[in-house]
């Protein structure tokens, strides 16, 4: 894995080869924890059948395959959730304003001194009647490129830049959900990142847990790699306001593995441990579970210097083999949409595509 905090390199990366893939990746918890929400662009949809038999034929390039999804959660539920790839045509990058667009969604980075914001614009109307659009900030200070500085692995084919590992995020959304239709004023924390890979996500990992918590004082970022070639497992505790590395965990374990219809056999608990810091982080809450990918509104408990925390925040696992795997394809395309195609029928009735949630 290689890790930086360069938000200059914040930009696409040219010329990845066919099977690379690449996403820009914003979450936010509002302050209340009423409020999460999740958006993703791809340039090379990692998860796309389409994608997949392109490259099986040996005919296709990540340029092909953007695509953008949205999850918003409601009091641990999912809410509102899109996932659409788009045409070659429909990903555009503005060198000079910093920005990028999919569809009618995009992102801008600004900078100014010390600060370091993103402007993230979203909109999307589904052939479920559901619908959402809203503009949020993400906002925090500029983190010198070697900020990880005991992290940086120049091998591997999978780039990990961790542009804004907490950031303040304000806006406001308008969602017809899956409880009805929402204003919300958002006001909460979170945290963007930029993954390159240069090969199929299945020729290096075997599965693969991330996730991070903003506690008052502290956040927590981790992630824990089984690779074909070793384990890689890392994680850290950042001062919020020092802005600072005060602990890396040297001892990471999983443990309560449960096993979902799909066949994921992934953990319920992660400790993190090191000489002077503990963290228990539960993941019972699923709002995402499918064949190859989970996400969790998780709990993290931190004890650090005798005090103890509490938090909750977003934590992942995927197993990338399942998504080469026909068998479960019938389920991604229901979730799926693919813009130049008229809409899988489950994707035009709400109670039904609520089910594929």
């Amino acid at each position: 894995m290689n890790i930086s905090t360069d938000f200059a390199e914040d930009r696409p990366f040219h010329n990845k080869p066919s099977g690379g893939y690449e996403w820009w990746y914003f979450d936010a918890v509002s302050n209340d924890k009423e409020w999460g929400i999740v958006a993703i662009f791809y340039q090379g949809n990692p998860f796309s059948p389409e994608y997949i038999k392109g490259l099986e034929k040996g005919s296709t390039s990540p340029d092909e395959h953007p695509a953008l999804s949205i999850s918003v959660y409601h009091k641990g539920r999912t809410e509102f959730y899109s996932f659409i790839e788009y045409t070659h045509s429909d990903f555009y990058w503005n060198d000079g304003q910093e920005e990028l667009k999919i569809g009618n969604c995009s992102f801008v980075k600004k900078q100014a001194g010390q600060n370091l914001s993103y402007i993230v614009e979203l909109t999307a109307e589904l052939p479920s009647k559901h619908s959402l659009t809203g503009t949020l900030k993400f906002e925090s200070e500029v983190l010198p490129a070697g900020f990880f500085t005991s992290s940086h692995n120049k091998s591997g084919n999978h780039f990990w830049n961790l542009v804004q590992p907490r950031a303040t995020v304000k806006g406001a959304l308008e969602i017809s959900g899956r409880k009805g239709n929402h204003s919300v004023e958002f006001n909460g924390m979170g945290y963007h990142d930029h993954n390159v890979g240069l090969e199929p996500l299945k020729e290096d990992f075997e599965d693969w847990y991330w996730g991070r918590f903003h506690f008052a004082e502290y956040t927590l970022i981790y992630y824990m790699i089984n690779r074909r070639e070793g384990n890689e497992h890392r994680a850290w505790l950042l001062d919020n306001y020092k802005a600072a590395v005060v602990d890396e965990f040297t001892t990471l374990n999983i443990e309560n593995h449960s096993k979902t219809y799909f066949g994921l056999n992934s953990a319920r608990k992660i400790k993190l441990e090191s000489t002077q810091t503990k963290v228990i982080i539960e993941t019972d809450n699923i709002v995402d579970n499918g064949p190859f990918y989970q996400r969790f509104l998780g709990k993290a408990t931190l004890n650090y210097n005798g005090n103890s925390y509490i938090s909750e925040g977003v934590s992942e696992y995927i197993y990338p083999k399942k998504i080469y795997s026909r068998f479960f394809w019938w389920a991604v395309k229901m979730r799926l949409r693919f813009i130049s195609r008229k809409p899988h029928w489950v994707q035009k009735i709400k109670m039904f595509y609520e089910w594929t949630w």
